[in-house]
């Protein structure tokens, strides 16, 4: 199971339109309208700007925060990417070539000792622990944060669509369940913590504290 990429557009008003329909038609990407400017949580794991609407300091910020954001840049003509940028495309532009340049699959996330790929978690011996539908979308809401907190209510919007005053029980019990999996001692977990609102994945122990 994984959660449909998200992917923000910010162009010019007529390319975007033609874009979101593209990229609507293909069925794998959810639009996000947050951009690099969003909170960490919520930042895309695409987002495709042209030049008119590229700011370098939005991304070094968000860059030296963290984000894992792949940034494809349409320019008018060819030249190296700027700093922070993973791609350029020039105009005129052609679809598949821009699909396949934010449609490469994610790193792998670490989760402590584990390895999270794909919707799949592995243990360090190679071995694949076996997820449930919802765990492994819970997991990769929580690893397009990497390591930001992310709240309850949008674990419950994204992974389940359920609206903000729905009750968090559902969502405690297969935090219960992954915490079984994934740590040591459930009852003081290491990787998968509680914060404040909400939860968040640790990478490493080095990451515990931060």
């Amino acid at each position: 199971m994984s959660l449909p990429r998200t992917l923000s557009i910010i162009v010019e008003p007529q390319l975007r339109a033609t874009l979101v329909e593209q990229f609507a038609a293909l069925g794998r990407f959810e639009l996000s309208e947050g951009g690099l400017a969003a909170p960490a949580e919520a930042w895309p794991d695409a987002a495709i700007f042209d030049e008119a609407h590229f700011d370098s300091e939005t991304l070094a910020d968000a860059r030296a925060r963290g984000c894992k954001t792949k940034i494809v840049l349409i320019a008018d003509a060819p030249k190296p990417p700027p700093g922070g940028v993973d791609a350029i495309i020039a105009r005129p532009l052609r679809f598949g070539e821009l699909v396949a340049l934010i449609d490469s699959a994610p790193a792998p996330a670490a989760v402590g000792p584990y390895r999270f790929e794909a919707g799949e978690l592995w243990a360090p011996s190679g071995a694949r622990l076996k997820l449930t539908e919802k765990e492994a979308a819970i997991l990769v809401r929580l690893a397009r944060a990497h390591g930001a907190t992310v709240s309850r209510e949008a674990l419950l919007r994204d992974v389940w669509g359920y609206g903000p005053n729905m009750s968090t029980r559902t969502l405690e019990t297969h935090i219960h369940r992954l915490r079984r999996k994934l740590e040591p001692s459930p009852a003081q977990p290491r990787w998968l913590k509680t914060e404040g609102e909400g939860y968040r994945l640790v990478a490493s122990e080095e990451d515990q504290e931060s």
